[in-house]
């Protein structure tokens, strides 16, 4: 009878060390960092970023959605109208549309990253939200 009560309270026991060791997340183990700085954590928290879109009239609205500039963008040159252009040249032209007026910039496998990002930190300095990156 004793060793059944005794069997029976280790398996209590047992149990509630694993109870605890699964709700406490190991007790701070699994997620705590190495010296380095370097450690594992089972838990992260995803930031929801939306793009807000400029409020405009119907009017414009309905102006522009005809109205699209195609830019591509290959290496380390932008091309529109089937001409290559300078970053320079290219932000006259844009500057001379509409903000709301659609911009899509398509993307080729050799473009470089940096090349893509001037032109879009630039539209974004200038004001033009109304764009689209697209791969090719």
């Amino acid at each position: 009878m004793k060793k059944l009560l005794a069997f029976i309270l280790l398996a209590a026991v047992i149990a509630a060390l694993i109870w605890a060791f699964l709700h406490f997340k190991g007790f701070g183990l699994l997620g705590e960092k190495s010296e380095g700085g370097n450690g594992k954590n089972d838990t992260s928290v995803s930031e929801v970023v939306e793009k807000t879109e400029p409020v405009t009239t119907e009017k414009a609205t309905e102006e522009n959605k005809d109205e699209k500039l195609a830019i591509s963008i290959s290496k380390n040159e932008y091309v529109i109208d089937n001409k290559m252009t300078g970053l320079d040249d290219l932000i006259k032209l844009i500057s001379e549309k509409d903000k709301n007026i659609g911009i899509e910039i398509t993307i080729d496998d050799t473009a470089a990253k940096n090349t893509v990002d001037e032109l879009t930190d630039k539209l974004d300095e200038l004001g033009y939200k109304n764009y689209k990156k697209l791969d090719k």
